[in-house]
């Protein structure tokens, strides 16, 4: 008859067998295989089981402590996941792409369990945190954005505070927009033609709002002729490539800023765009614009290129005047003359919120149009009204709708009609 035993017993008297008879195993990835079955071995041996476990399940789990990342491991490949939010060592959320949230039923065992799991996932990574480094910040392999924190910052007995992204390049296009109500279609369709016959647009709002998905949508529809260079910080977040019969049929270039311990080997995200000049692009797209790359982007915008970007503000002039203190980090001129250049290098501000529902929405279009005297008015062009937010079982639930309280400025026309909008596309939209 087997014996059992409770699950973390188990595993301390597995690390301690295998730790004194196949210690090699613990620390070459390339015995991970041989792990697994030395885990294996020892259960059937003792003739151990685990209530609510089968053989196989306690094999797996007690691996996953041992060499991966504990309960994080089934979530980290999650296609649909969107965030992991470790709270403390008992208390972890998971954000699901439709905007859900949900508490898991498991948590770690203990404060000291969490650090332990999650300075792994940062040691596999190149990155550490400690008492002299409590805050970390990174990428780790696919598509994931980490940032974690620990005592003295937070509470000791809270363990370790945890924000990991999970990414998903292009995994929603412009029809998934449509059904999931982010935007309309015609909203849509106007931003696409914007971009495609050369007017510039920044995408406004905060972090999770759906600024990158809303870039790779409309970047998804540009004709594959047209030459797409894309500028990222830390990891890939744009994913563009098309394939066609194992070959690739559109026109992308992709690079990635780096960062180095020398200065002087530093990659900036400022020198991508430079350099991007020197490819010939139809479209310059610039993930985020957080430092002074914002006054290369500008430049480029001004100098007659399509430049795409998003950036963490409000709308509209909120926008604006965010770009503009960026570029004042390059070049500190008149704040006035940088607005007016953020306004003409960026005519079109789209901003998009996440709603007490989780729904993500483009709450507003709109249209920055520079008057001879200098000043800056804006055309709301498309706006999401909100009429109802009602709480149910404890879930919000918002309802409103889409209006278009202003039609484009003459000089938004004109322009479209120059860079070769035909005027039947054009007219849909007046």
């Amino acid at each position: 008859m087997s014996q059992v035993i409770d699950f973390w017993t188990l595993l301390r008297l597995t690390q301690e067998y295998v730790s004194q008879n196949y210690a090699a195993a613990l620390t070459d990835n390339n015995k991970l295989p041989q792990l697994k079955s030395y885990i294996e071995k020892y259960i059937r041996d003792g003739d151990y089981s685990v209530d609510g476990y089968t053989p196989n399940q306690i094999t797996d789990r007690i691996f996953s402590e041992m060499a991966e990342y504990s309960i994080l491991t089934q979530y980290l490949s999650s296609p649909e996941l969107e965030e992991i939010d470790v709270n403390s060592w008992d208390d972890i959320a998971l954000t699901y792409l439709d905007g859900s949230i949900v508490k898991t039923k498991e948590h770690f065992y203990s404060p000291q369990h969490a650090v332990d799991i999650i300075k792994r996932l940062l040691h596999h990574s190149g990155m550490i945190i400690d008492s002299a480094a409590p805050m970390a910040q990174g990428h780790l392999p696919n598509h994931t954005r980490i940032t974690a924190l620990k005592e003295p910052i937070i509470d000791a007995e809270k363990g370790i505070s945890v924000s990991i992204r999970l990414l998903h390049p292009q995994q929603i296009n412009d029809s998934e927009l449509i059904r999931i109500e982010f935007a309309t279609e015609e909203m849509l369709n106007f931003l696409c033609m914007c971009i495609r016959y050369g007017v510039s647009l920044v995408v406004a709002g905060a972090t999770s709002s759906g600024k990158t998905t809303l870039i790779n949508a409309l970047l998804g529809t540009i004709p594959d002729n047209k030459r797409i260079f894309t500028i990222e910080s830390g990891a890939r977040e744009l994913s563009l490539v098309k394939t066609k019969d194992g070959r690739i049929v559109n026109n992308v270039v992709n690079t990635l800023s780096r960062s180095s311990e020398n200065p002087a080997y530093d990659i900036s995200q400022e020198d991508l765009v430079v350099a991007s000049l020197r490819f010939n692009p139809d479209i310059v797209c610039i993930g985020e614009m957080r430092d002074v790359e914002a006054y290369s982007a500008v430049e480029a915008s001004l100098t007659g290129h399509t430049v795409v970007s998003t950036v963490h503000s409000g709308a509209g002039d909120a926008a604006h005047m965010r770009i503009a203190l960026l570029c004042q980090k390059r070049f500190p001129i008149d704040f006035n003359t940088s607005l007016i250049q953020a306004g003409q290098a960026f005519p079109l501000v789209v901003y998009t919120h996440k709603l007490e529902s989780n729904a993500r929405k483009i709450m507003n279009i709109a249209e920055c149009e520079i008057l001879p005297s200098g000043e800056r008015k804006y055309h709301t062009l498309y706006r999401f009204n909100i009429t109802k937010n009602t709480v149910e079982n404890s879930k919000t639930k918002t309802e409103g709708y889409y209006e278009k309280p202003n039609i484009l400025s003459e000089s938004l026309k004109s322009k479209l009609i120059q860079y070769g909008v035909p005027q039947n596309e054009l007219q849909q939209f007046l």
